[in-house]
This record gives C-alpha cells, structure tokens and sequence, in this order.
C-alpha cells in the first residue's frame, strides 16, 4: 500500500468509525437521536454492541494515527508534535473508557434509571470528560505550534475558532438536557463532525520519516 492510500485510509477509517451513530435507525426508537449519542450504546439498548465497537474501531485508528504522528508531523507541527501526539492518545484511551463503561440506559429516555445511583455512569461521565478535554487540547496544541512559528497567520486563526467552536459545543451539549431538552443529540453530532474532521486532516498530515528526509535534502 501507498503512503498516500495509507493515509488516505487512516482519515477514512477516523471519520466512518467516529460517526457510528449515522446507523442509529437500526435502534429502532424515532428518539434516539434526541439525548446524547453515548445513549446508543447504553446497555439497555438494541444493537448497542456496534455503536460500542465503533468507539473502540474509531480508538485504535486514534492510537496509530497519534503514533505515527509523533514523527510524522515534525515539519508540519513543530516541536509540538510530540504533544499532539500524546493528547491525541489521551483521547484513544478515554474512547476506549466510553466504550467499556456504557452507560446503563438511555438516560433522557428512561426518568427512573436516570435517578438511580450508578459508579458506572461516573466513570462514563469522567471519561467523556477527559476525551473532551484531551480534544480541546488537542486543537491549542496544533494552534499554538503553528503560531510559535508564524504567529497569527491564517491557519492558526482558522484552527483557534475552531477550538472556540468546539468548545462552545461541548459547553451546549452539557446544559441542553435543562435549557433545551431532546437537542443535546443534534449538537453532539455537529461536535462528533468537526472533530473527526479534523482528526482525519491529522491523519492525512502524516508524513513518513523518510519522505521527510527527502524534503529537507532538496
């Protein structure tokens, strides 16, 4: 395989696996994209089983895209790299934590569960907190590494209004279930969009040592 299909792959397989939730018909309830996203995957739910193995699917493309890019965005990052590297696995793990510790049920659909005390759904809130985070962190990092270089050129304002945005989203998601019950699910979408998106442009950034070493020597 190519490099260039390798990682045209990777932003493939970052973007499809992400976005599991586009197959939330098979749920089979007409409001299942009315609460969070996570709630797909709620242990009381159909199918819940695929929307969990596309978190751990969209984990591991996340692992190796934040390994290989270690390297493979010097040129493009900077020094930073390696710390977009390690916020990017940072992400991977709580994925992987979102997908182990499911929710117990579709909460914004079931008042009594919701109610109920559950050290699960701490730890699922915890992770989800955490990936949030890392991904925020993620985007300053790429932002901040191209601004130690160029200051603020396009790019870096372009890639800091989308950490604005982003958080914005993260901020909605969070107090829609009081302001606007049943839109937490549609902000969480465009959130999920943006943030594939742009770990699939991480990906596509990626660059092999040796196509690196090429450059440089002209």
């Amino acid at each position: 395989m190519s490099r260039h299909r390798g990682r045209a792959m990777l932003v493939l397989l970052a973007i499809v696996t992400y976005n599991s939730w586009l197959l939330w018909r098979l749920n089979g309830d007409p409001r299942a994209l009315s609460g969070y996203l996570s709630e797909l995957a709620a242990q009381d739910q159909p199918y819940q089983w695929l929307f969990r193995l596309g978190d751990l699917l969209a984990a591991a493309v996340f692992a190796v895209i934040a390994v290989l890019g270690r390297r493979g965005w010097g040129r493009w990052i900077g020094p930073r790299a390696a710390q977009v590297s390690a916020a990017l696995l940072v992400v991977a793990v709580g994925t992987v934590a979102d997908a182990v510790f499911n929710l117990p049920c579709a909460e914004s659909r079931d008042a009594v569960c919701a109610a109920a005390p559950s050290l699960v759904r701490r730890v699922h809130e915890a992770s989800s907190t955490v990936v949030s985070i890392s991904m925020l962190v993620l985007i300053g990092l790429v932002a901040l590494g191209w601004w130690e270089r160029e200051r603020w050129s396009g790019r870096v304002r372009a890639t800091a209004g989308l950490g604005v945005v982003v958080a914005a989203l993260l901020f909605s998601s969070t107090v829609a279930p009081k302001l606007a019950p049943g839109t937490q699910g549609a902000v969480q979408i465009i959130q999920v969009v943006l943030c594939s998106a742009w770990i699939g442009l991480l990906a596509w950034r990626l660059e092999d040592e040796d196509e690196g070493q090429q450059v440089r020597d002209g």
